[in-house]
């Protein structure tokens, strides 16, 4: 008995030994409590709170790796009379007497040095940008990291967003901030509250951006491209009813972006005409609606148009001056042009869910004068060559005004496009986008008709008063095959055709071969209207 009761009492004494220690581990009423990490939403920012705050932090990106290529056929650059003159002259069988049939040409040659549609280069080896120094495939990686930061207040949501990229590229269809790797750049950063979105956002004239891959549309993509800095206010009214007013800017928007002020396309400086400066912003309206059946919206812009010649206007300051402008500098001074241009956008989506879960139908399209970029013509389509689909045949030319050193007036471009797209799912795994574009561009006062082919019966007045193609169309269509094997991951094949026509420009003189080479030659009237080419590419994205 006396050993069982000392076995009972050491055992008491041992639990309590361990009651006591352990006790003396647990916290006191005074140490600071454990927190831990909690899944938010704020403001549809679904993410994580910060310790020892209100903030949501929403961490996202992606990383796609793409390999593109497309077909080379000969390329057209722009020329001068000049060239195709010197040309003319050394072409067997046609030598000097392109001079004696034709005196204004001598005049001609001498007057107007200016790069123009009038005369057409083909590409050789005597020039850097040729058939057969071109690319035909390429490579390009992006790397995309966004953050956003909510919190409520009595106002709303106060969101901030920052999205920063890195491109890498070489070859064909390098992506915007390429071939310069490794240094990130700002391709977002704003802020919302109380209807207020200020930075770096997407524009609020475009209801949709430039396809799913982009390059594949004719939109008006200021959304995933070229996004402007802006001050804008947005009005909700219930039901998925909002209308904004914008304040965006016109000119460059860092590497993602080279602004809506255009002075010209495709790397030449027809017509030297250069830009005056951002006198006021681009101003945007939108009435948009979202709902279960999709959305809609109709926007317009307003866009200043600040530029003057700087070959033919020798007094640019001096509008008064009783003369020193145009071809023979007697003209009065009207070289420096002011004016509102301006384009309306309307587009709808329309969701599918009897076709397939996730399926939906898209089309907008666009309507302008003098704010040529919101057409979306010289975007991104088929690498935003201007319909120099590839490099091959020849770009259209679209700055928002072109001067007339002859005339000594301003011509007025119009500009439309039309775009749609169908996805749908075959299973959860596979999609296919059937997608099209179409869109044309007209001048005024540039007339057509007048074929200076070496004829007398086109005079040296009549073939200086249509420097460019009258009017042009051009139309892109394509299809991509999706594949999302598991969450997070796709798989896109895109192929895509392209093709441009555009009408001679008055005053055409014909196309130079082999320029700069013993064997150049000159064909009168060889016009070189139509651009076209396919181009195809297989992306491969990993989104988080």
């Amino acid at each position: 008995m006396t050993l069982i009761k000392s076995l009972l009492l050491g055992s008491a004494a041992g639990i309590v030994a361990v009651a006591s220690a352990q006790a003396a581990d647990l916290p006191t009423r005074k140490a600071a409590p454990v927190e831990y990490v909690r899944v938010c939403n704020v403001g549809g920012i679904t993410g994580w709170t910060l310790p020892g705050s209100d903030t949501c932090v929403k961490l996202s990106g992606y990383i796609t790796a793409q390999f593109t290529g497309g077909n080379l056929e000969t390329q057209y650059n722009w020329g001068t009379v000049a060239e195709g003159a010197s040309a003319a002259l050394v072409t067997p069988g046609l030598g000097a007497s392109i001079y004696a049939a034709n005196p204004g040409l001598a005049a001609l040659s001498a007057a107007d040095t200016r790069i123009s549609q009038r005369v057409l280069v083909a590409a050789s080896d005597a020039q850097t940008n040729t058939t057969y120094y071109r690319n035909e495939t390429g490579w390009s990686v992006r790397t995309a990291v966004d953050l956003d930061f909510a919190s409520n207040t009595a106002y709303g949501p106060l969101i901030g967003h920052i999205g920063v990229q890195d491109d890498a590229a070489n070859g064909f269809d390098p992506l915007q901030g390429a071939p310069t790797p490794n240094i990130m750049y700002m391709d977002t950063g704003y802020l919302t509250w109380a209807g207020i979105t200020a930075g770096k956002a997407q524009s609020f004239f475009s209801f949709t951006g430039g396809g799913d891959n982009w390059a594949n549309f004719f939109s008006p993509d200021r959304k995933g491209f070229n996004e402007p800095y802006l001050l804008a206010y947005t009005a909700s009214f219930g039901g998925g009813f909002t209308a904004t007013i914008s304040a965006e800017s016109s000119q460059t928007a860092g590497a993602s972006g080279g602004g809506t002020d255009l002075v010209g396309s495709a790397g030449s400086n027809v017509g030297t005409i250069a830009y005056g400066g951002q006198r006021w912003p681009d101003i945007v309206g939108a009435l948009h609606v979202k709902q279960g059946w999709g959305e809609a919206q109709v926007s317009g812009v307003i866009h200043n148009v600040n530029v003057y010649d700087v070959a033919y206007n020798n007094a640019p300051y001096n509008l008064d001056s009783p003369g020193g402008c145009g071809l023979t500098g007697l003209a009065g001074c009207d070289a420096h042009h002011q004016r509102v241009g301006w384009a309306v956008d309307a587009g709808v989506k329309v969701n599918l869910p009897s076709f397939g879960a996730g399926d939906d139908f898209l089309i907008t399209g666009e309507y302008g004068q003098s704010a040529v970029w919101y057409s979306g013509l010289c975007g991104e389509a088929m690498w935003g060559e201007c319909g120099q689909t590839n490099g091959n045949g020849q770009p259209m030319f679209l700055p928002d005004s072109y001067f007339n050193p002859v005339t000594n007036s301003w011509s007025t471009p119009t500009t439309w496009s039309v775009t749609g797209l169908i996805e749908h799912h075959f299973t959860p795994q596979f999609y296919l986008d059937l997608e099209g574009s179409v869109g044309g561009f007209s001048w005024s006062n540039m007339g057509g008709g007048c074929s200076f082919t070496l004829l007398p019966s086109c005079s040296l007045a009549a073939s200086e008063g249509g420097a460019l193609s009258p009017h042009g169309i051009a139309y892109l269509v394509g299809a991509d095959l999706g594949w999302n094997p598991v969450t997070n991951l796709n798989f896109d094949l895109e192929l895509m055709y392209m093709d441009l026509n555009q009408a001679a420009p008055n005053g055409f003189l014909g196309t130079v071969y082999n320029s700069g080479q013993t064997n150049e030659f000159f064909v009168p009237g060889d016009w070189k209207g139509n651009s076209n080419g396919f181009a195809g590419r297989l992306r491969i994205t990993r989104y988080f």
